[in-house]
């Protein structure tokens, strides 16, 4: 149920997370560099960072059950968890927009 409504809210909300990295964060690291790679690179991690917030609710109950298979703690499980999470959001996010908009 957790990632149904969350595939519904990213549809919904699809100008919100795909539209702030390009259009606000994009604008205020130009404003402050001229290089075109860590322009890009801001966009897509944050847009990654935007994605992935959508899969809190599941990325906790995943760290809960894998700290208690590993024996470790939840908040280290999870920030690892939610840490991947956005670095592979935020690839599949470069990926998708490279063949919409080749720069």
């Amino acid at each position: 149920m957790l990632a149904i409504m969350a595939f519904v809210l990213l549809a919904v909300t699809f100008f919100v997370w795909a539209g702030v990295p390009f259009f606000i964060i994009g604008s205020l690291v130009a404003d402050l560099t001229s290089n075109f790679a860590i322009i890009y690179l801001c966009i897509f991690l944050s847009g990654g960072f935007l994605f992935s917030f959508y899969f809190l609710p599941i990325n906790l109950k995943v760290a809960k059950n894998v700290a208690g298979l590993k024996q470790q703690s939840m908040g280290s499980s999870f920030v690892y968890l939610q840490t991947i999470w956005m670095l592979v959001c935020s690839s599949l996010f470069a990926i998708v927009m490279y063949m919409i908009i080749p720069f």
